[in-house]
């Protein structure tokens, strides 16, 4: 009969994140370039969504609020996918979801005090004629930078003046 080896299954040794703020290392330069934010920001981030995401738990693998801030901007920033976001930041991808998940619906509770639409008819008319003064772009009430937002439009063929890059208004 033939000796049946067991060999015990060599487990992986577990790495605990540090509680110590990373973002200590980073210039405000390299925060910009991967959270879009500077160190200043980064920190009013924190105290807006602070309370609502602390965590009531004494467990030493919870993630902090900066935690939570950090990874939430880095996706944002990145556009980039939730495992490829896991992997550079040392977290699992279901980690990321919950993560970009809180901290996006704790900043839409609050995006009312941040995000404001002329409500009057003059106020409307003042920003138009803002738009069109600067930029000379008829009727806009409001942008987003870096945004594409397929709209309906007049019927345009090409590239017209009002048209981005893949032809649509």
């Amino acid at each position: 009969m033939a000796a049946l080896l067991m060999v015990p299954r060599q487990r992986k040794e577990r790495i605990f994140r540090g509680m110590v703020s990373h973002l200590n290392n980073l210039t405000d330069n390299e925060m910009r370039i991967r959270y879009r934010f500077g160190r200043d920001s980064i920190a009013y981030i924190f105290n807006i969504v602070g309370d609502k995401l602390r965590r009531s738990t004494a467990k030493e693998t919870a993630l902090t609020v900066e935690q939570q801030v950090c990874i939430a901007l880095r996706f944002h920033a990145s556009g980039s996918f939730l495992q490829i976001i896991g992997d550079t930041m040392s977290y699992d991808k279901a980690t990321v979801s919950r993560a970009v998940n809180d901290i996006t619906n704790a900043l839409l509770d609050v995006k009312d005090n941040f995000i404001q639409w002329p409500k009057d008819i003059n106020s409307k008319n003042r920003v138009k004629c803002g738009f069109h003064r600067q930029m000379n772009f008829p009727n806009v009430l409001g942008c987003i930078d870096c945004t594409h937002i397929k709209i309906q439009g007049r019927a345009i063929r090409g590239r017209g003046s009002f048209c981005q890059q893949k032809g649509f208004p």
